[in-house]
């Protein structure tokens, strides 16, 4: 049982810590300019609260085998989440590079925040004793919520770079070698 208090207040704060760092990070005022925002925005509240119902309702916790199982499924997920969020990041450095453009701020702020929560908050290990499978209970919670804040944050730093993107698409790019030229 108190595992199950333990994940549910980890939820519990985790819904008004994402409201605080979205507002830190601006997103409050961008989502009165980027209408979509308001998809992961919401988005993460409903994966929030429902692992938090779900807590409250299903709360049995697994063998240690099992709850440390649970890793490699996050795990896979954290990577799917760190390789987009680097593959978004070079091709924003290679498109606005090519087209002399400043990279769109709150984009380059929400990768941050995607940085942190995945790369902070998810990578770090702690060595939980096999004895104590609500450890790993408990901190396959924790997880989840930094990759569910991580998630959202760079799939709202994509949403930026793409309104950035159509807003800006009559921009030219010129590449020249010998005598071909590319423009698009």
């Amino acid at each position: 049982m108190m595992e199950t208090a333990v994940a549910a207040a980890i939820y519990g704060i985790a819904i008004p810590l994402w409201l605080y760092l979205w507002h830190a990070a601006e997103g409050f005022s961008q989502m009165r300019n980027v209408r979509y925002l308001w998809l992961p925005f919401t988005f993460a509240l409903l994966y929030l609260g429902g692992n938090l119902l779900l807590v409250l309702f299903f709360h049995e916790v697994g063998l240690s085998h099992y709850e440390e199982s649970r890793f490699a499924f996050i795990g896979e997920r954290a990577m799917i989440a760190v390789q987009a969020t680097a593959s978004v990041l070079i091709v924003a450095t290679i498109v606005y590079g090519l087209t002399i453009r400043k990279v769109p701020l709150n984009f380059i702020r929400f990768m941050v925040f995607s940085f942190v929560a995945l790369l902070g908050f998810m990578a770090p290990i702690l060595w939980v004793p096999e004895s104590m499978p609500g450890g790993f209970a408990t901190l396959r919670h924790f997880q989840t919520v930094a990759l569910i804040f991580g998630l959202f944050y760079c799939v709202s730093g994509i949403v930026v770079l793409l309104k950035d993107l159509v807003e800006h698409g009559e921009a030219r790019v010129h590449i020249s070698s010998a005598d071909r030229s590319w423009t698009e």
